[in-house]
């Protein structure tokens, strides 16, 4: 007999659906307002791409930010850091300049932070090659003084290849993860990492009743060591190391995840859909 769980549907949704179609539709014309910006200001140099939570379709309802690639068409990879500088402030004295989008405009470490009624993080990248449409891209540490590869095509291609192989179930149990370490705010748990170990978990740990999604990967996070291979979502690099998610970092996640999974399958035991949704909510910081 196939079990009846009483975790009503409504609370359920609360912690695994995304952003709103009105805060999708304010993201897309955001982005469409930068990419007419720069493609006004600076000839049609630049291309611009969304990347991230927004772009992967794995952000939380609530989001207020999106990152958007600013990739300098022609220019490519190396480039020397005196020139990286003036792509940084190019971008930064349109997005002052323009009457498109208002808000504050600052340079930070590898992106240009635009605050106004969303945040945006505008990452100037280039190609390997002139107007190429492949990753890697380059990004650049205004810190370090280097620049990095970046996959987010990658990403997202494989992203949608876990989605389609799960049964439609990868995405909306990311969201989970990412809204549950939403209340342990001492966690370094970065939502880039945390979507990489759910992306990691084999696809037959997925199920449709997200709830038992949760606990299936969250119970298969739990067996994971130190020395465990954690790739990232696009397969260029192991993230569970010391420069990247700390070991430490990542076994105080599993503390943490641990006791709340233990709630989880409290909540689809319960009898009582009151009792099921006390559960349910209180393993997400809702007591």
């Amino acid at each position: 007999m196939v079990p009846t769980y009483k975790i009503a549907q409504s609370a359920i949704d609360l912690y695994a659906t995304g952003p709103s179609q009105t805060r999708t539709s304010a993201v897309k014309n955001l982005h469409e307002n930068i990419r007419s910006a720069l493609n006004i200001w600076a000839d049609n140099k630049f291309d611009t791409f969304l990347q991230g939570s927004y772009r992967n379709n794995t952000a939380i309802a609530d989001i207020n930010d999106v990152d958007i690639v600013a990739l300098y068409d022609p220019w490519q990879s190396p480039v020397a850091a005196s020139d990286w500088e003036k792509i940084f402030q190019r971008i930064a004295y349109i997005l002052r300049e323009t009457t498109l989008v208002s808000g504050a405009v600052s340079i930070g470490d590898k992106c240009i932070k635009f605050e106004g009624e969303l945040k945006a993080d505008i990452v100037p990248a280039v190609s390997i090659k002139p107007y190429s449409s492949t990753d890697p891209i380059m990004v650049f540490s205004r810190k370090e003084g280097r620049e990095r590869e970046n996959f987010p095509r990658q990403h997202y291609s494989n992203g949608v290849a876990k989605q389609d192989r799960s049964n439609d179930c990868y995405k909306a149990t990311v969201r989970l993860f990412k809204r549950w370490v939403r209340q342990y705010p001492t966690l370094n748990a970065p939502s880039f990492y945390i979507e990489c170990a759910v992306h990691s978990i084999p696809d037959a740990r997925f199920d449709s009743y997200l709830p038992m999604s949760f606990l299936l990967t969250g119970a298969k996070i739990l067996d994971y060591t130190r020395s465990t291979v954690i790739m990232s979502v696009a397969g260029d690099k192991d993230v569970l190391v010391p420069g990247e998610w700390h070991p430490s970092d990542f076994a105080d996640f599993q503390d943490r995840l641990s006791g709340d999974l233990v709630r989880v399958s409290k909540a689809m035991e319960a009898t009582s859909t009151a009792e099921a949704n006390r559960l349910w909510r209180s393993a997400f910081g809702d007591i």
